[in-house]
């Protein structure tokens, strides 16, 4: 388990990858405002890369594509 104090050290070791479950531990956020579903790369506190899986019934495709209804 990742913890967020191990995060905000500046020497913090890098993490290859946290999966939606272990965001959760770190996030307040929950759906449909968690919208990161994969850390693949952390170089905190300087650089995070996130995924996020998006599929056409996502909320904020509604309206977008008109003749799809």
């Amino acid at each position: 388990m990742v913890r967020m104090a191990d995060i905000d050290k500046r020497s913090a070791p890098r993490i290859a990858c946290l999966y939606v479950t272990d965001i959760m531990k770190l996030l307040p956020h929950r759906y449909p405002f968690l919208l990161v579903d994969r850390i693949v790369e952390m170089d905190a506190p300087r650089r995070i890369v996130g995924i996020k899986n998006v599929t056409i019934n996502e909320g904020f495709f509604q309206g977008h594509f008109p003749a799809r209804r």
